[in-house]
C-alpha cells in the first residue's frame, strides 16, 4: 500500500551474469550495481537485494530522480514506468515521494 504523498513507479533494468572462477557475478549496467553468488540464482537474488538497497537509499537521500535522469531513464507517457535505452529484462517497483 502506498502512503499519501507517495507514488509507486517501475523501472526496467538489465541483468548480466557471468562466471568468475567458482562464483557467478551479476551486474545491472543501468545502475552500475553488482553482486555475486555460488549459483546463477543466488547471484541474481543477491543483485536484486543490492538494487533494492541502492534504490531505497537514493529515495531516502532525495536523489532518486536526479540519478535516474543522469543515467538516461525516461518516464513513459502512458503509465508510471521509467524506461532505459538498454534492452530491459527486469522490473523494479520503487515508492517515491511526490
Amino acid at each position: 500500500m502506498v502512503s499519501e504523498g507517495f507514488r509507486t513507479i517501475e523501472i526496467q533494468v538489465s541483468i548480466v551474469v557471468r562466471k568468475e572462477g567458482n562464483q557467478y557475478a551479476a551486474w545491472c549496467p543501468e545502475l552500475d550495481v553488482a553482486s555475486c553468488g555460488d549459483t546463477i540464482e543466488e547471484a541474481c537474488g543477491n543483485l536484486d537485494d543490492a538494487i533494492d538497497l541502492y534504490l531505497d537509499t537514493l529515495v531516502e537521500e532525495d536523489e532518486f530522480f536526479q540519478v535516474l535522469d543522469e543515467r538516461g531513464f525516461e518516464p513513459s507517457r502512458e503509465k508510471e514506468v521509467c524506461e532505459h535505452l538498454f534492452l530491459s529484462s527486469h522490473h523494479k517497483a520503487v515508492t517515491v515521494p511526490v
